[in-house]
């Protein structure tokens, strides 16, 4: 499959270009400015440039599959987040939709809930939760993956996965990254949603028990 990677210049995003152009499948970076190319090319990848905030329609153009790994970052106010974490997310979803393609992996996050109050981040967790819930309506073949607190940590290839986990916990970049890209091969992960944080089952072993709703 050519897999668009959308936030493909992020932390999270460039460790799942890599590991997909290290599988089977071939990505396409999804970039905002030209000059992010040069990490991509680097690589053999494929870059587009695009933007969450205008039309998709031409990055989509022989795509098999869409990776949403694309956040606005913990250093932004409130109106970047709804503008990139929800609005940009809603508008993808609808695209990849109008374009015929099927399979679609959002990042989100652990409580992301499109009620949420209270918390440091919830405007954050909001705009995630209003994403994951147009997503769930849709007609595509999601998967919604819910870290826990990202960190830069190596990899253990190791989870704890589960529809709702405990909050508080933390998980690597690399170990996400892996596990959005094993998701593509399994269909039974197609219409599900789960959280994740670091564990002691394997990626692969632990994805053997998820049951989406397709």
């Amino acid at each position: 499959m050519r897999v668009l990677v959308i936030g493909a210049n992020g932390l999270t995003g460039r460790r799942t270009v890599r590991l997909l152009e290290e599988g089977p499948h071939e990505p396409v970076a999804m970039i905002r400015n030209p000059e992010q190319s040069d990490t991509f090319d680097q690589m053999g990848v494929a870059t587009v440039v695009a933007d969450l905030e205008e039309p998709l329609d031409p990055a989509l153009d022989g795509i098999d599959a869409v990776i949403f790994a694309a956040g606005s970052g913990s250093g932004t106010g409130p109106d970047k987040t709804l503008a990139v974490d929800r609005d940009g997310a809603v508008r993808s979803i609808a695209a990849v939709e109008a374009a015929g393609i099927d399979r679609y992996i959002m990042l989100s996050a652990m409580r992301a809930d499109p009620e949420s109050e209270g918390h440091p981040i919830s405007h954050y967790l909001r705009a995630k939760g209003i994403a994951d819930e147009h997503l769930r309506r849709s007609e595509l073949a999601y998967t919604i993956v819910r870290p826990g607190r990202l960190t830069n940590d190596p990899g253990t290839g190791k989870v704890s996965l589960a529809p709702e986990l405990k909050p508080g916990g933390s998980i690597s970049r690399e170990d996400v990254a892996a596990l959005m890209v094993e998701c593509l091969d399994r269909p039974a992960t197609e219409r599900a949603t789960f959280d994740i944080l670091e564990g002691e089952t394997p990626i692969r072993e632990a994805l053997e028990k998820v049951e989406g709703d397709s």
